[in-house]
């Protein structure tokens, strides 16, 4: 078959907006493939990222993918745990999207993702690394079950467990008490109820900012949560920056106790999920409280129920609380080839 014609950009404003967002929209794509997104993250990168790269497929476009350098050394460690042949200090790799996306895909029309898209796709990623010198290129965090882990494993990419991220369709769901209902651990359900009867007894307040400030208070409370689990470099002191320009997306949910701010959600919302992205607790204000991660929880799995979004997102880590709580496990794997 015929590969479409291939496009790469250097900054994503080089795409018309409508053109790329024709695509995405096509197949209800993460939020992490909104325009949005990918203009903030290329304008306040929260990490260090040496060149982006925006490949579209066909004009018009029937196929869009972000791709980017980045160091082999990240914050969390996700990329250097991959044992990649003959990494040394300072590599760095291609990869098809930032480690702040936890899940990874070829926004394609319906009926374009097909084998020959994904091996022009990995043959045109393969092209950009050797040229920029590297020794790797990879799609990272897709999911194993899905289409494209079986595309990217027929294009002969090597297949690497990374980490795992949770979610749960909340469709069936009327109200946040349905789904806590519906949760099969009796002693979950008590938790979770537990713990939200707590934080109201001490006075629970919740707000939501306004984004476009940057919400400096919830971002230094994420901040410091990550630190703590030893991942401190991954939000940065950029962040507020990069909330503020992907406003559109975000959705800030502040939860106080006693008038302190206890926990925070920096969430990202597209047409079929609401994603909790990124979560921080005070453990010292939360102290009286049995399990602080259902402060965050209850009202986001309230607002994705309240936006008639179809799934809500967890995002990756916490594995303990999540499991417990009803949320499912989704394993994520890289893909990596070789120039």
């Amino acid at each position: 078959m015929t590969d479409h014609v291939l496009s790469v950009y250097a900054s994503i404003k080089e795409i018309d907006r409508p053109d790329w967002s024709a695509v995405v929209n096509s197949v209800n794509a993460p939020a992490f493939y909104d325009y949005a997104f990918l203009r903030a993250y290329e304008q306040i990168p929260l990490q260090e990222t040496e060149n982006f790269f925006y490949l579209t497929f066909g004009k018009p476009a029937v196929a869009v993918l972000p791709a980017c350098i980045q160091s082999t050394g990240d914050a969390l460690g996700s990329i250097s745990g991959l044992a990649l042949p003959d990494r040394l200090p300072g590599d760095h790799i291609l990869l098809t999207h930032v480690a702040h996306c936890y899940d990874t895909v070829i926004p394609a029309n319906p009926g374009a993702l097909t084998p020959s898209l994904a091996d022009q796709a990995c043959r045109a990623l393969a092209d950009l690394a050797r040229q920029s010198g590297l020794k790797w290129f990879a799609f990272q965090n897709v999911d194993g079950s899905g289409v494209l882990a079986k595309l990217l494993t027929a294009a002969q990419l090597t297949k690497i467990p990374m980490n795992t991220r949770f979610r749960r369709p909340v469709a069936t769901y009327a109200t946040v008490q349905d789904y806590v209902a519906d949760i099969p651990s009796k002693s979950g359900r008590a938790a979770l109820r537990r713990s939200h009867g707590q934080a109201r007894r001490a006075g629970m307040r919740v707000a939501s900012p306004d984004p476009a400030s940057g919400a400096a208070e919830a971002v230094e409370l994420c901040r410091r949560t990550t630190a703590r689990h030893g991942t401190a470099d991954y939000y940065p002191e950029r962040l507020h920056e990069f909330v503020a320009r992907a406003g559109d997306l975000v959705t800030v949910t502040e939860v106080r106790l006693g008038g302190r701010l206890a926990t925070a959600a920096i969430c990202l919302s597209d047409s079929m999920r609401f994603h909790l992205w990124a979560g921080g607790i005070d453990y010292e204000v939360t102290t009286q409280i049995d399990s602080a991660f259902p402060l965050m929880l209850w009202p986001a799995v309230e607002e994705t129920i309240m936006r008639r979004r179809p799934v809500f997102e967890a995002g990756r880590g916490n594995a303990a609380a999540k499991l417990r709580f009803h949320l499912e496990p989704l394993p994520l794997f890289a893909f990596v080839g070789r120039p």
